[in-house]
């Protein structure tokens, strides 16, 4: 695939200098060049045929000159002034003094002179040569230098790019092949510069490209080897896609100034454009600063349980974009939330470091129970449920005098987050199975009253219960 392009470039070249030398060499040649008649320029006073100049007739005035489009991007775009015909350098003083000695200074062949054509095969020549200098460099003495390291990163690298290097020593070769010609226009010098630098431009840029994927894949690898691959995925998508923006602006502004675009006029000209755009959209940059933040600081990652404590939001998260984070609630529903929202809150993850939780309950007992005793119940109760991990400490903790009882405050480890609830469930009902195998009762609340009264007073009270008991008798053996 190389060689064919490089010959379908070989062969352009060839066929577009000859074409410009026989059809178009003329009208390319005056552009940028002095006139040789020495003509004077419009408006001045031509010499008669008598050799007397002519003076303009009296009364005739200029036409006024109307704006053009074009002058609505003056100062923008700014005008290339073509350069100067190429100086003959040793070679064509020899190639010119060979042809005249063998006598064919003055042959033509489609257009073009013995010297003109042998020039254009010496540039030629040039380009091949430069051609098979870089296909060596590329394919034998970097190889040979590049095994000598200790690392991988620069075989890859040589891999990924020698192809698109050795095509950027061939452009080079082709302007400076094509400069050195005398016989090609400056016009045509101009356009043909154009083509090769913007040829350039891509493959610096795809080069560029190359080597971000190339760093890309070889950070990957190391972090994978070291077992770290998900806390630096995010980071490094997001320098991956920054370094492909940046190097797309820079080309995009190098291409820009090439073709005699004022890049600084055409920024203060977006200017206005930009502010306004900045203030319409200034809610979607805060969340994409607060995207970037999270994504370099990583107060979660992509799987972890979290909770926006302020936004009310529980769950798992699902994706971290640059703008939004996507998160899971625990029935089974989407929440997307702003990155801005996250970063003005308190974020609780409970995933991190790892997905073990301290689960915690309260045990009131009654006052004239063994302490002791039920505090053994409690930890051994909870150390032989599933779930709990044993190897952790569990507290019972005498915390507080209750109305009804004594308070424990239990706190104990589980496996993961997710068996809060459950593990809550088995903890309970073991709980109450080995209290009530135990027979010691949890404390309940319960109210004594104590009436206080003369001797006068019970009396009364006797009477009138008395009373009431005869009249109630009465009544029903009347009926």
């Amino acid at each position: 695939m190389g060689k064919r392009l490089f010959l379908v470039l070989a062969l352009s070249l060839t066929m577009l200098l000859a074409l410009a030398s026989v059809v178009g060499q003329p009208a390319l040649a005056s552009q940028g060049t002095p006139d040789p008649t020495g003509a004077n320029p419009a408006g001045s006073t031509a010499p008669s045929p008598s050799g007397s100049a002519a003076p303009a007739p009296e009364g005739s005035q200029e036409p006024a000159v109307e704006p053009t489009p074009t002058d609505l991007l003056e100062g923008v775009v700014v005008t290339r002034t073509p350069e100067p015909t190429a100086t003959p350098g040793r070679v064509e003083q020899q190639v010119e003094e060979l042809v005249e000695t063998v006598g064919l200074g003055r042959a033509t062949f489609l257009g073009l002179s013995v010297v003109n054509w042998i020039n254009l095969a010496i540039s030629l020549l040039y380009v091949f040569i430069s051609y098979a200098i870089g296909t060596w460099l590329i394919r034998r003495i970097l190889p040979g230098v590049i095994r000598r390291t200790a690392t991988e990163f620069d075989d890859r690298l040589l891999g990924a790019i020698g192809h698109d290097v050795r095509w950027l020593v061939v452009l080079l070769a082709l302007y400076l092949s094509t400069t050195r010609l005398t016989f090609v226009s400056a016009g045509l010098k101009i356009f043909l510069g154009d083509v090769y630098f913007v040829v350039a431009l891509v493959l610096v840029v795809r080069v560029v490209f190359r080597i971000i994927d190339v760093a890309d894949e070889w950070a990957r690898q190391h972090t994978t080897k070291a077992g770290r691959e998900g806390d630096f995925e995010h980071v490094r998508t997001l320098l991956v896609r920054l370094a492909r923006v940046v190097t797309a602006a820079v080309a995009a502004i190098v291409l820009l100034n090439r073709l005699g675009v004022d890049v600084t006029a055409l920024t203060a000209a977006l200017g206005l454009g930009g502010l306004a755009l900045t203030l319409a959209a200034q809610d979607t940059i805060a969340d994409m600063i607060a995207g970037i933040i999270i994504l370099v600081d990583r107060p979660f990652r992509i799987g972890d349980r979290i909770e926006i404590q302020n936004a009310g939001t529980w769950g798992d998260v699902l994706d971290i974009g640059l703008r939004t984070t996507r998160i899971r609630t625990l029935d089974n529903r989407l929440i997307i939330l702003p990155n801005s929202t996250i970063g003005s809150n308190q974020v609780m993850n409970y995933s991190y470091p790892d997905p073990s939780y301290r689960n915690e309950t309260h045990v009131s007992v009654g006052y004239d129970t063994d302490r002791e005793v039920a505090r053994r119940l409690i930890v051994d109760t909870i150390r032989g449920t599933a779930g709990v991990l044993a190897d952790r400490p569990i507290d019972a903790l005498y915390i507080e005098m209750g109305d009804s009882g004594v308070i424990f405050r239990v706190r104990w480890w589980i496996t993961t987050y997710a068996a809060l609830r459950r593990n809550l469930d088995q903890v309970h009902t073991a709980l109450q199975a080995a209290f009530d195998e135990a027979g010691i009762p949890f404390a309940s609340a319960t109210q004594t009253i104590t009436l206080r009264a003369d001797a006068q007073t019970v009396r009364r009270v006797s009477t009138a219960f008395d009373g009431h008991r005869g009249t109630g008798s009465g009544k029903g053996s009347h009926g």
